[in-house]
């Protein structure tokens, strides 16, 4: 791997004419990879990051220590539907442009998320019921409230075709659906040099945070990312480059370790459920202490839901209502 143009450091080559440029971004993880193929003075962009100060200035000093700007890009890939991986792609799009492509399930989010009072009102109805404070329900009611303009409205142009190969800027890689860590999420495979973008899908250090689609009632965010994670494990992959995080090779050995800590957190969860009735809330101070942040709060109800949607569906918990909350007890 090779830093192009050294005095720009968030961009690096990946391979011939293929690179990847680290855009910025709030919370603890700090980052976002996007990734460019270059051919000629053509380029697709495979994600965005989020629409911050920093992060289209940092894409348009890329684009010109490799010799193009905003206006050569001619395609826009993304991931899935959420802030950090399309925040910009409207203003490239008004640039360049550009044509979008994304996967059904991520257009019908994207034109969810324009009817904001609706997304606050399910948001904070789901949590309500599910027992989180009030303090920290207007917490993250506030939070989403700032963020709102993190992703310039856009429309997308085309479809992703699940396992279809595409072919632009001289190179050739399938879009493999991966719904879990969002309903609708993709991954871009690169046979010819073995590369995976995995997106939020397989991170090196960390397991992609698993919510409910609160557009979606049937979807099983769980279920679906382990079988996601099946239909990649075995891909020929010598890197794998994530939209956070360093690149790494063993693709194969890193879903092992993810699918065991989904294992090992289920049997956490259903321990906490057999210790009396609770909410979610509760059973998720069981697994990850009282001592969070407001917004860690909020990812661990999240991540113990989806946990319980499995086990509601294998009929190992159920459901009461006292009237306010919903509580869960074994079956």
């Amino acid at each position: 791997m090779s830093t192009v143009n050294s005095p720009i450091h968030y961009i690096k080559e990946i391979a011939d004419s293929f690179y990847m440029i680290t855009t910025p971004m709030p919370f603890r993880l700090g980052h976002v990879n996007a990734f460019l193929v270059v051919h000629d003075k053509e380029a697709a962009l495979f994600d965005t990051g989020l629409n911050m100060s920093g992060t289209l200035p940092k894409i348009e000093a890329s684009l010109e220590s490799v010799g193009l700007s905003i206006e050569n890009i001619g395609h826009i890939f993304l991931t899935h539907s959420h802030a950090d991986h399309c925040g910009v792609a409207g203003l490239i799009k008004e640039r360049s442009g550009a044509i979008i492509h994304m996967s059904e399930e991520g257009k019908r989010h994207i034109e969810m998320m324009k009817d904001e009072e609706l997304r606050v009102k399910r948001m904070r109805g789901f949590l309500c019921l599910h027992g989180l404070p009030e303090k920290t329900l207007d917490f993250i009611a506030k939070m989403f409230d700032r963020f709102k303009d993190a992703t310039i409205p856009f429309e997308v142009d085309e479809i992703l075709n699940p396992c279809k190969t595409y072919e632009t800027c001289g190179r050739t890689f399938k879009a493999i659906p991966t719904p879990g860590h969002a309903n609708g999420h993709n991954c871009f495979y690169f046979g010819n040099e073995n590369i995976l973008l995995s997106g939020d899908h397989v991170l090196p250090d960390i397991t992609p945070n698993l919510s409910p689609d609160l557009f979606d009632p049937e979807f099983q965010p769980l279920n679906a990312f382990l079988s996601s994670l099946d239909r990649v494990k075995d891909l020929p992959v010598e890197m794998v480059y994530p939209s956070h995080g360093a690149p790494f090779p063993n693709l194969n050995g890193r879903v092992a370790e993810m699918k065991e800590h989904h294992r090992e957190r289920t049997g956490l969860i259903l321990d906490a459920i057999r210790k009396g009735r609770k909410t979610t809330f509760q059973i998720s101070l069981d697994i990850w202490g009282g001592n969070l942040s407001q917004f860690d709060k909020f990812l661990a109800i999240n991540e113990t839901y989806v946990h319980i949607l499995e086990l509601l569906k294998e009929g190992s918990v159920r459901e009461e209502n006292n009237g306010r909350n919903v509580l869960y007890v074994v079956a």
